[in-house]
């Protein structure tokens, strides 16, 4: 099967429960994130899970007339099109951390301080994650940048910004697709119900993330390097959510990580249960579009197990994303 099938027989299944059940709060909130990870794909450009639903079930018509029906309103859609779509990069490809460092320069001195709820949350996210001795902290960017910020303004060491996501993998593997083929190995699991506790999850996914690394000895050899390099007892890696696909991916290559994530699809609150830090699925995009995590930067290369960027130069943009950075700092 896949995520499309996976998906297809999920909300058949959650469709028929719904509309058996006596109308709650619980009920109308349940309808409310079905139908927004469905929006949330399609903001993000994947448009056949959609269609294929209301194809064979007019799936996204009955849950957009069960909240109508019921007087609710779908949770709203934080767009990522219209902020990248006037964003435009630079031609210098600066290493990441020092990057970092700079933009956290600049905000020092900004004057502006945003006034968006989110970046609280934010807050309470980093000091839900804690910070202990002999472990590293990963952040997987872009969506992690602000918490980054959080923990480099607090002085901690053993922190390091990983700019591994769809782009990385296709340098290191030379072709599309590779985390839908990591990404896979978790479908499989909820397909076989291997997903009673985490610990059977991983004993089924990770050997099977290994199976499919196999086709790719060079990605595997890279990135086991780069975790080589990390001398603590215990690596940390923290993302914003929803598959844990990258984390798993870190998690089958270096038996000292662990992983800690915003938060999750409703399919795999039970599994990743510790280790998120809501199960409000529909915070996760304020999460991955905040200015400053969603385009300040973008992935150019990655060389020798360093990371390089290009750094927005619009203006608009780059104060946005500045405002945030100096919000976050203020409050470390």
């Amino acid at each position: 099967m896949g995520f499309i099938s996976y998906s297809l027989n999920y909300y058949e299944t959650e469709l028929q429960q719904l509309e058996a059940s006596v109308v709650t709060t619980e009920t109308i909130y349940k309808a409310k994130q079905l139908l927004k990870m469905l929006d949330d794909l399609v903001d993000e450009g994947y448009t056949e899970l959609n269609e294929k639903l209301e194809e064979m079930y007019c799936g996204v018509s009955r849950l957009r007339n069960y909240l109508k029906t019921n007087k609710a309103e779908p949770f709203p859609v934080y767009s990522q099109a219209e902020k990248t779509r006037n964003a435009v990069y630079g031609l210098e490809e600066p290493e990441l951390t020092e990057a970092i460092h700079t933009v956290m320069n600049k905000a020092a001195v900004w004057k502006e301080k945003s006034g968006d709820f989110f970046l609280q949350k934010l807050v309470s996210f980093c000091r839900w994650i804690g910070y202990e001795e002999n472990t590293a902290y990963i952040f997987l960017l872009r969506d992690t940048l602000l918490p980054y910020v959080y923990y480099r303004s607090k002085n901690r060491s053993h922190i390091y910004p990983w700019l591994l996501g769809r782009k990385t993998l296709e340098i290191l593997t030379g072709k599309n697709g590779t985390d839908d083929e990591i990404r896979a190995s978790v479908i499989k699991a909820l397909e076989e119900g291997k997903c009673r506790n985490f610990s059977e999850f991983c004993s089924f996914v990770l050997p099977d993330i290994r199976t499919t690394l196999l086709q790719y000895p060079e990605m595997e050899r890279s990135l086991k390097e780069m975790l080589c390099g990390i001398k603590e007892q215990r690596i940390m890696v923290v993302e914003s959510g929803c598959s844990g696909t990258f984390p798993l991916l870190l998690m089958s290559l270096d038996g000292r990580v662990d992983m800690r994530m915003y938060t999750t699809y409703p399919y795999l609150a039970d599994v990743y249960k510790d280790r998120i830090f809501t199960l409000e699925y529909e915070e996760n995009r304020l999460f991955e579009t905040m200015f400053s995590q969603d385009v300040y930067f973008q992935f150019s290369n990655l060389r020798d197990g360093v990371f390089y960027v290009q750094q927005c130069r619009n203006v608009e943009m780059e104060e946005k994303a500045l405002t945030e950075i100096k919000t976050i700092m203020e409050w470390s």
